[in-house]
């Protein structure tokens, strides 16, 4: 079966999805959100064009401590985010695999107070930081796909380090993907992923501090249903886990180097697809426990996809 989900960097340009102050912390946030992926989260479409728009809601009123504890803090944090994906997968074959390459352009709003601290701040819909994915290698095999990807996120978003809810980070990232897509069954209805990612990032601008490195896992487990010869029917359970890996460059206003962020999460998803459109929708929900030093919250993702 051909008709696989958009998987490969997804959502990693939602940048400010997990994002406290700014001025509470330099390095709050990542350019990567936990739980951006789930069932067949390796799987890549099939050679063409393809365009898909990611709607997010996220809600944190909870920030942890370097023990894993609710800090105390009256936090509170909303945040929509609308992504508009560009893909294209070629035929262009390199080291047995498909090569293709993506953008993503993301569009964030957020809403953020901290009672206690007087931080409190709103941006409406706006530019945050732009992905650009030029190396994309999938393999398509009987029984597993399988990824590789080099991708760049550029400080597009506006930043700045005095306002609470900057759309940007002010710095550049560096995301190495790679993954893959075991199917239980002859007829792949079962499947079973794990998607890793690497991320290194640059210093960060007003600050002068370069946030630690990170490594994310993400996958689930799903099966897919023919309902009749126009749908497809796939529900899955998903997990997620991210874990900074290095230590900030420095200690600055709200940030000690050595407080490494963790966080983990579970959830389920519903994916159906047209076949006569080619149109594919899918709706997840995320529940993050055991976070450190970054936010404790849900998320809903809402995608569709355009396969051309």
């Amino acid at each position: 079966m051909k008709h696989k989900t958009l998987a490969l960097s997804s959502l990693a340009a939602l940048t400010g999805l997990i994002c406290a102050s700014s001025a509470l912390a330099a390095t709050s946030g990542s350019h990567y959100p936990l739980g951006a992926e789930g069932v067949k989260a390796a799987s890549a479409p099939p050679p063409g064009l393809h365009y898909r728009l990611y709607n997010t809601w996220y809600q944190a009123s909870t920030m942890t401590n370097d023990s894993g504890r609710d800090s105390g803090l009256d936090f509170d944090l909303d945040l929509f985010a609308q992504v508009h994906r560009f893909v294209h997968v070629t035929e262009k074959k390199i080291l047995g695999a498909n090569w293709g390459y993506n953008v993503l352009i993301p569009l964030v709003d957020k809403d953020l107070s901290i009672e206690p601290l007087g931080v409190k701040g709103s941006h409406s819909l706006s530019l945050s930081d732009v992905i650009i994915e030029p190396l994309s290698l999938f393999w398509f095999r009987e029984r597993f796909d399988a990824a590789f990807a080099l991708a760049i996120i550029a400080p597009t978003g506006d930043y700045d380090a005095n306002k609470a809810a900057s759309p940007g980070f002010g710095y550049w990232s560096g995301m190495m993907s790679a993954g893959a897509t075991y199917y239980l069954d002859e007829d792949k209805s079962w499947s079973i992923s794990a998607l890793t990612r690497t991320l290194v990032h640059g210093k960060q601008d007003d600050t002068d501090i370069r946030p630690g490195a990170e490594f994310v896992v993400e996958g689930g487990i799903g099966k897919q249903f023919h309902l009749n010869h126009t749908w497809l029917m796939e529900p899955g359970f998903t997990y997620c886990a991210t874990w900074q890996i290095s230590d900030d460059s420095k200690n600055g206003h709200g940030v000690i180097a050595d407080d490494r962020k963790r966080n983990f999460g579970i959830g389920a998803e519903m994916n159906l697809f047209y076949l006569p459109w080619l149109v594919q929708g899918n709706l997840r929900y995320v529940h993050e426990f055991e976070s450190k030093n970054t936010t404790e919250g849900s998320s809903v993702v809402l995608t569709l996809t355009k396969s051309f």
